[in-house]
């Protein structure tokens, strides 16, 4: 039944922001275009744009309050532990029924959400680098402790990142807490992040196999989210969610890199721009460039962690990581009017070097797509353990309007090309090895040939090889390096 309200049930309660909402809700009107022409309405942008100054007075998150002190009262059956977001300041019974008592010590945005079931704890502690120590705990059903150290070692990794590369922690615990595969989505609140067994939980993850470890993964975005949401919040405007979900999955992504190499990454990204090719061809409205999106998820988490991740490989990941740390510490906790996507690009523009500046537009501002290919990849021996590697390749650009018509466009910066030692025994056939050559090269119209010469046998080659541009044909991007 698609009616069946499932927020209350008996074992898995998982509630947010059930208090009633002072003000207008625009987001309860009809948002799809063709429901609205149906009922004889105007169209109307599914997000306001920057411009909007009444818009920027709101947080996307919530429009009827902006910072709140928060405290609850939350009452749930006597086998039951029920959460909310703060400190435990007591736990009773009353009338049959246990109760609990939370409050924050700061202030937080007007978004949080109750959650209650029969659990069982996993406990474990984080130490912040200036040696505070941070409560780590997992609620779960007990019948569901497969991936419970993987996800408590994707927060801690996930804190360790994101508090070293932006701000401190701003809280004394975290805790991540289960409820029912009803939906299938994890939610970061102030320091508790409710999470649906279906995505993590009951996950079979095998490193043997090469599985990308989700669980890890999915734990280290919700967890980024204390940064990108809780610290960091957009205006109610276009490009609200490239300062939250992007980030956030662009922080994950590095966290997993981290942990599984670079020689990996090329699966995350194949995977992210898959997710965001399939979601551009489902589109029923108008695209929109990464900087404007418009609630969009394959825009705002795809194509979002993409980006950023390429902006990285153009930049420098710790070049990027030292700017977004300066638009944290000049934008935490701001009140209205709320910072924007365009102010981030901004930050980004200064710190891109001027020879870059195409790139960085084309990444932000534009819908850019490239056809990358590699043709044809030989190596001969040299000497003890030398290669010479010669490789045939093209790329080429074309930009998009938001109805999907391309237009031609001339690729002025260069693309990555290299050359890789073979994967490590029982990695996926898509894990890159060690890179031999790697390099950004100009790619002229109609193609190039490269003679490369390496230490090491070569085992693949290719252009964009880490999948880092929107590519429409990513598969023939890296080949198998044949004898010459």
């Amino acid at each position: 039944n698609d009616n069946l309200n499932t927020d209350i049930a008996a074992n898995g309660t998982f509630l947010t922001m059930p208090a009633p909402h002072i003000g207008y809700r625009s987001e309860s009107e009809i948002g799809d275009e063709s429901g609205r022409k149906k009922q004889g309405l105007p169209s109307r942008p599914r997000r306001a744009p920057v411009s909007d100054k009444a818009a920027r007075q709101n947080p996307y998150i919530s429009d009827d309050a902006d910072w709140i002190d928060f405290e609850a009262i939350v009452r749930t059956a006597p086998d039951q532990i029920a959460l909310a977001p703060g400190y435990l300041q007591k736990e009773w019974t009353e009338n049959g029924r246990r109760c609990f008592r939370y409050k924050m010590d700061a202030p937080i945005l007007n978004f949080y959400t109750f959650v209650s079931g029969r659990y069982k704890i996993k406990k474990d502690t984080w130490t912040a680098r200036n040696g505070e120590k941070v409560a780590l705990s997992i609620y779960y059903h007990p019948a569901h402790p497969y991936n419970l150290d993987r996800m408590m070692a994707g927060a801690k990794a996930s804190l360790t990142y994101c508090s070293q590369s932006f701000s401190p922690y701003q809280f004394r615990q975290l805790r991540i807490v289960e409820f029912p595969v009803y939906a299938e989505f994890a939610q970061s609140f102030p320091n508790t992040v409710p999470y649906s067994e279906g995505i993590g939980f009951i996950a079979r993850v095998s490193d043997v196999k090469g599985d990308i470890d989700y669980p890890y993964f999915v734990t280290a975005h919700e967890v980024a989210h204390q940064w990108w949401a809780h610290q960091v919040v957009g205006a109610d405007v276009a490009g609200a969610e490239m300062l939250s979900e992007s980030l956030a999955e662009y922080s994950a992504l590095m966290v997993m890199q981290r942990r599984y190499g670079k020689g990996q990454a090329r699966r995350f990204l194949a995977y992210e721009l898959d997710r965001y090719l399939d979601g551009r061809g489902d589109e029923r409205e108008n695209e929109e460039p990464l900087v404007r999106t418009q609630g969009q998820q394959y825009i705002h988490y795809s194509k979002g962690a993409l980006t950023f991740y390429a902006l990285g490989e153009e930049i420098g990941h710790e070049k990027l990581t030292q700017t977004l740390s300066r638009f944290v510490r000049d934008k935490a906790y701001a009140t209205a009017p709320y910072p924007t996507a365009p102010e981030l690009l901004e930050y980004l523009e200064a710190a891109t070097p001027p020879k870059s500046r195409a790139y960085l537009s084309d990444l932000f501002e534009r819908i850019t797509l490239y056809d990358c290919e590699i043709t044809s990849a030989t190596k001969k021996k040299t000497g003890k353990n030398k290669y010479r590697v010669t490789i045939q390749v093209s790329a080429s650009k074309a930009y998009s309007d938001g109805k999907g018509v391309e237009t031609e466009a001339t690729l002025t910066y260069p693309v990555a090309v290299g050359v890789f030692a073979a994967a490590k025994s029982g990695a996926d056939k898509n894990t890159l090895g060690k890179p031999l050559y790697f390099a950004k090269r100009v790619i002229k119209a109609g193609g190039e040939t490269f003679t490369l010469d390496v230490s090491g046998e070569p085992a693949k080659a290719g252009i964009d090889p880490y999948n880092t541009l929107i590519d429409r044909e990513a598969d023939n991007n890296v080949m198998s390096v044949s004898v010459k």
